[in-house]
């Protein structure tokens, strides 16, 4: 996809699962994807957390858009019932991605609504 422009879902009638890679400069492109779709048809969506995400999780813009993503997947999970998979690989500090995720998503996690997935590279 060229960069700036936003991905059309609302023709793909067909589709059943999403997976996006979030990384710190594409959370916007992932809720306009998102709120592009039409389909009845999907069952999941799975966000894959990088790492370049919480290089400075201070800036109030990716506050802002993670907040927006938090809402719309709630939206997600209340007409759609799609309970969304956050997935995460470990890393070498003793803290992970998952003890990040109340403050990235926290209507999700305060309603139990988002499944952690963790994602171990190969060796």
């Amino acid at each position: 996809m060229p960069r700036g422009r936003f991905p059309d879902l609302s023709k793909a009638q067909k589709l059943k699962n999403l997976v996006f890679v979030a990384k710190r400069t594409n959370i916007h492109w992932i809720i306009t994807a998102l709120q592009t779709i039409k389909s009845e048809g999907l069952r999941q969506i799975a966000v894959h957390l990088h790492t370049t995400i919480f290089q400075d999780p201070t800036e109030e813009m990716d506050h802002r858009e993670w907040q927006d993503l938090d809402r719309l997947l709630v939206q997600f999970w209340t007409s759609h019932l799609i309970r969304p998979q956050l997935v995460y690989a470990p890393n070498s500090t003793g803290r992970d991605t998952r003890d990040r995720t109340p403050s990235l998503l926290p209507e999700l996690t305060r309603r139990g609504l988002v499944d952690l997935v963790e994602h171990s590279p190969p060796p």
